[in-house]
């Protein structure tokens, strides 16, 4: 009778697992690049002749005048002050990675009747997102997790949930993923390790059943740790016209890799099951295109403006979970499912938002610039694209916006030696800015010319407050957490 009725079930598994905070977690990308570029706040599109200016305006590289080669180390520290359920807690994760390596060469041309004047091309490498972070609240919340395994068990007959002859648990368990059921096998974990009961338990149609969790509040402790980042590899191609006009297109291929672990205990004095220790583990892997087009306009000698359109990215996505759950009773009796079964979801394609963005510079001969940068994206714009997202779309409908970015830079020049500063904001892309506020962030830096090469420092600091979602929960009640990214660059270039 199992078969049979679960061929009647069908529930779309990479739903449940994705959810519309990793949507808009995919769709942004951080102020990263070059030192130079880093410090003064991301602020280049009008600006060109940087490695990572390509990544915001692909005529950049028209304005170069030489070849040139960069390459850039960070170290990030990110701390974080998490409050739950009268409860605080601070965290800091470190990381040290590579952030950007490019290259860009230009040919020139004698004749002065050609249409471009300058040809360029550019390849490069640009993290736009590191995914490194942790935090841990603890706290007391009136509602238990034994709540998320009652709604997903809703509906499902307990014929399901109940091992046939000579059929083990982690045999079940595998069975119901395969068979695309996420509901069923997270309502397994909850029957099978005494967190919720059924209602009728004599009865194999029995499809309601109730908790085994009874205190009136639990002591709740969550841990999340992610890895990972995000990024791309960029073709570019530039030209100049005359000597005012630079226009380029980049073809951009996009790859991600994200790992979130999440680690949930749960402690109460009631009877029935008095300790709950539930434990997720889900990788995210995608890949994905997208093209820029852009352009810079050389006013006069030192005033300049520039714009460039994002295509969406369109990503191809896969999924893969872990779970592993053990609950303790008041009679010391502890039950444990561990499957060691890799779920492994169908493919799903998402669309992230374009942008547009224009900016402005003015260059004051070779003493020093200002320059602002502004884009905007609709993340309500954001889409998966596979059937059976209809839920998410809503959502993001419902609960997106359209969301702007504000860069501005500075440089001074001393002889040799550059002094940088920046600042920029991202707005948030939700309606609600409880979910997610803005992001502030002010940057300084240091360069130093040596004629055909140079090095580049930067030091970057960003602030967030943010809710945070206890995943795999169903609660109402969320965290709230105050980020404080900490970014120290490094950059060397010389001249090819």
């Amino acid at each position: 009778m199992k078969k049979l009725i679960i061929l009647f079930i069908f529930v779309t598994t990479s739903v449940i697992a994705q959810d519309i905070t990793d949507a808009v977690r995919f769709s942004t990308q951080s102020v990263n690049g070059t030192a130079r570029f880093t410090a003064m706040g991301g602020a280049f599109g009008a600006l060109g002749g940087d490695v990572s200016a390509i990544n915001i305006n692909p005529a950049s590289s028209a304005v170069f005048i030489n070849n040139k080669f960069s390459g850039s180390l960070d170290l990030s520290t990110i701390n974080n002050d998490a409050f739950y359920g009268g409860g605080f807690n601070n965290s800091t994760e470190s990381d040290f990675d590579m952030n950007q390596l490019g290259a860009v060469f230009v040919f020139t041309t004698n004749d002065k009747n050609a249409l471009f004047q300058k040809l360029s091309l550019g390849f490069s490498y640009n993290r736009t997102n590191n995914f490194d972070n942790e935090y841990f609240v603890s706290g007391i919340n009136e509602e238990s997790v034994a709540g998320y395994f009652l709604n997903n068990a809703e509906g499902v007959p307990l014929d399901l949930l109940t091992p046939q002859a000579n059929e083990t648990p982690r045999q079940l368990y595998r069975f119901l993923g395969r068979n695309g059921d996420f509901n069923a096998q997270q309502a397994f974990l909850g029957y099978e390790t005494f967190v919720i009961n059924a209602a009728d338990p004599d009865n194999l149609d029995n499809t309601s059943y109730v908790s085994n969790v009874f205190g009136e509040s639990s002591n709740q402790n969550y841990e999340e740790i992610t890895r990972g980042s995000s990024g791309k590899y960029t073709i570019n191609g530039g030209g100049m016209i005359g000597d005012r006009i630079h226009l380029g297109l980049n073809l951009n291929f996009h790859f991600l890799d994200y790992r979130r672990q999440t680690l949930f205990d749960e402690f109460n004095s009631g009877p029935g099951v008095n300790e709950i220790f539930f434990d997720n583990d889900l990788r995210t892997r995608g890949s994905g295109f997208s093209f820029q087009l852009g352009g810079i306009a050389k006013l006069t000698d030192g005033w300049r403006l520039g714009f460039t359109y994002d295509s969406p990215t369109w990503m191809s996505i896969s999924e893969e979970l872990l779970q592993r759950i053990e609950t303790v009773s008041g009679n010391n009796q502890v039950a444990i499912l561990d499957p060691d079964v890799l779920n492994i979801y169908p493919d799903y394609s998402f669309k992230t938002p374009g942008r547009l963005s224009v900016s402005t510079a003015y260059v004051f001969g070779g003493s020093g610039l200002i320059s602002f940068d502004y884009s905007y994206k609709d993340f309500s714009a954001m889409e998966f694209t596979t059937r059976g997202f209809g839920f998410q779309n809503d959502e993001i409908s419902n609960l997106m916006t359209g969301a702007s970015t504000f860069n501005l830079g500075g440089e001074y020049r001393i002889q040799n030696t550059s002094l940088r500063a920046g600042y920029f904001i991202q707005q948030t892309p939700y309606e609600d800015e409880r979910f997610l506020g803005d992001a502030n962030g002010y940057s300084f830096g240091l360069g130093f010319n040596f004629g055909n090469a140079s090095l580049d420092f930067s030091y970057q600091r960003i602030e967030q407050d943010r809710q945070g979602l206890l995943y795999f929960t169903d609660f109402s009640q969320e965290s709230e957490i105050q980020s404080f990214l900490n970014n120290y660059m490094v950059t060397l270039s010389f001249n090819l």
